[in-house]
């Protein structure tokens, strides 16, 4: 039974956004927002059901497979169109993927795959299709980079072009999770624009899986040092404390050993922030500059362990970009509008109170890149 069960998860969990796909190709146009709706509910339940029988998989893999299957969910929206809500779900099916995959190579080629469908997403709906395109250049540039650093290590051996392999895929891996990346605050008034945003971070957890991954290498862990950290004080600068503040937490998480939990925590508030619960400026602050009891703060515990091996310079600098952010924090009692936004604040708030049990464990990664 048990063994049956692993085949379905292996062959469920990456498809079915891909089968939705194919079943709403066949419906009338004006049953296709529902169906899409009833299709993302059962996807993700599905995925929460067969994650955990998947064959060959450690917590990065069955954590990055659930936060991609509630992003169909959390994107949906009811006048997208049938082409748009088909991208959306090939994108994720082919994220999904990626992820179950133990090939460097190959899981860069279907991330590849993953961003030229996101790009092609964005021209089509979203209603700033330039700025949409001016921000997916750098993600392109980073596949770029990424693809050759990962053809340098994947098919020479020679030491020199080994370490500029590491540096390219680490570079690009920064680039496609949007280090240095600014996006306009007004970027939240649109409903169109919150959705891409929700798109957008399928890419970062893409690459910072894939950072994740990565060996202990000197270049490697500077590349990623130094991208989280600038990630995180562009952030303080351009006054951001959405998801491009979690997304440098987390590259700077996956630059230190034991930062497997803190990167996963990192990206989850992401996740939640960039769905945009329509939360208060304080409240919302609260939430991403990792104040308790959300995960961040528990992952901002285990990070500054991690930094402590690198020198006490990178846990002040870090420490001083949150507490510049925090300065206009206050806890407020959300009152969320909807049912899916109390829903996201309540699995938000139990993986807060969840996560310093998960940092007490090792969690062992079961396949790294050469």
């Amino acid at each position: 039974m048990s063994e049956t069960l692993r085949q379905i998860a292996q062959f469920l969990v990456p498809t079915w956004p891909l089968l939705a796909t194919c079943l709403m190709s066949l419906l009338p146009g004006n049953r296709v927002s529902p169906a899409a709706r009833r299709f993302a509910v059962g996807g993700a339940i599905l995925s929460c059901v067969l994650i955990p029988f998947l064959p060959a998989a450690d917590l990065l893999t069955r954590w990055s497979c659930l936060l991609v299957s509630v992003i169909p969910l959390m994107s949906w929206r009811e006048d997208a169109r049938r082409i748009a809500s088909s991208l959306c779900f090939l994108a994720c099916s082919v994220m999904l993927l990626a992820l179950v995959t133990h090939d460097v190579l190959i899981v860069m080629s279907l991330t590849a795959c993953a961003a030229m469908l996101l790009a092609l997403h964005e021209t089509l709906v979203t209603t700033r299709a330039r700025l949409a395109w001016d921000l997916m250049r750098a993600r392109l540039l980073g596949l770029i980079l990424a693809l050759l650093g990962t053809s340098l290590t994947s098919l020479v051996h020679d030491p020199s072009t080994l370490r500029l392999g590491d540096l390219f895929l680490a570079i690009g891996l920064c680039l496609l999770a949007g280090s240095g990346t600014i996006l306009p605050q007004r970027l939240s008034d649109n409903p169109a624009d919150r959705r891409a945003a929700v798109l957008d971070m399928l890419l970062c957890i893409g690459a910072v899986a894939l950072m994740l991954r990565l060996p202990e290498r000197e270049i490697t862990h500077l590349v990623l040092l130094f991208a989280g950290l600038g990630g995180l004080w562009l952030c303080v600068l351009a006054r951001q404390d959405g998801a491009q503040m979690a997304v440098a937490l987390a590259t700077l998480s996956a630059a230190c050993p034991g930062g497997l939990v803190p990167a996963l925590l990192f990206l989850t508030t992401g996740l939640a922030l960039s769905a945009d619960p329509r939360l208060p400026e304080p409240t919302r602050r609260w939430i991403a500059c990792c104040l308790p009891p959300w995960p961040g703060f528990a992952a901002m515990c285990g990070l500054a362990v991690g930094l402590f091996r690198s020198g006490a310079l990178p846990v002040i600098l870090c420490l001083t970009a949150l507490g510049i952010q925090a300065a206009g924090a206050r806890f407020d009692r959300p009152d969320p509008r909807d049912r899916r936004e109390r829903v996201l604040l309540a699995l938000l708030l139990s993986g807060g109170l969840a996560a310093p049990f998960l940092l007490t464990r090792i969690w062992p990664l079961i396949w790294m890149a050469p």
